[in-house]
């Protein structure tokens, strides 16, 4: 039997904000290394500037970090990143702020992905080599608290919901998927005293995990308060595959 390991260091290079909607990460720290070398790159570059408006996913899923019995690290030179590109249409037109599903329920969905995978030199720090896959198109007639769960990505993929709503993700592809995330409640909280009453509201961090979806399968979940709800499908991050729901 091998004495070597997986030794798992995720790393999380970049976050989405309101002007820039990109999510990187990497599997370890050699990976961060392999998104560096590929966002340098002059043909990288190029791509990334065509994305502007979209969901990007920039993930480094090799290489694997080994680790010996003696707490040795080790790891090839041979880096991939994955570069998703995820967008949504409603009616033919561009979507990407939340909006509630009565505005968008009954008419058409659309949503596309373009992925490129991106191969480099660790030790040289270059790019050599690089893959583009076919885009993918699914269309679908859009529900009320309905998300489709297909082609790796969620659709709509951004949405508001009043509390008390039930949402279905329902699985039209044919791999299994997943909901996984952080519900974040926004909870009031009372103070009393025998001089005056206030209140103020926290967050409670609420772990949502739905297990695997199998395909044609659902899963429901009920929105029971104000707060966040942003989840990805574990199975498929590096192709983007995440959503947010806002409740309020």
């Amino acid at each position: 039997m091998s004495d070597q390991s997986i030794k798992n260091d995720l790393r999380v290079i970049k976050t989405p904000t309101p002007g820039d909607s990109t999510f990187a990460y990497a599997i370890n720290q050699a990976a961060a290394k392999g998104v560096q070398v590929a966002q340098n790159d002059t043909a990288v570059k190029q791509i990334l500037a065509g994305q502007k408006g979209r969901a990007l996913t920039i993930a480094g899923v090799q290489p694997t970090l080994l680790q010996d019995k003696n707490g040795k690290i080790s790891y090839s030179n041979f880096g991939q990143v994955i570069i998703t590109s995820n967008w949504q249409y409603v009616d033919g037109k561009f979507y990407s702020n939340p909006i509630n599903f009565n505005q968008i329920s009954n008419k058409i969905g659309e949503s596309h992905q373009h992925i490129w995978n991106v191969f480099v030199d660790l030790s040289k720090g270059i790019v050599t080599g690089m893959s583009e896959e076919p885009e993918r198109v699914m269309k679908e007639t859009l529900k009320p608290n309905f998300v489709f769960s297909g082609m790796n990505i969620f659709m709509p993929d951004v949405v508001k919901v009043r509390p008390g709503s039930v949402l279905t993700w329902f699985n039209n592809s044919n791999l299994p998927h997943n909901v996984v995330g952080i519900y974040y409640k926004y909870v009031s909280s009372n103070n009393n005293n025998n001089m005056s009453s206030s209140s103020s509201s926290r967050t409670i961090p609420i772990s949502v995990d739905s297990g695997f979806i199998q395909p044609n399968e659902s899963w429901r979940y009920n929105f029971d308060a104000d707060g966040i709800f942003d989840y990805r499908c574990t199975i498929h991050s590096a192709d983007g595959m995440k959503g947010t729901v806002i409740v309020s």
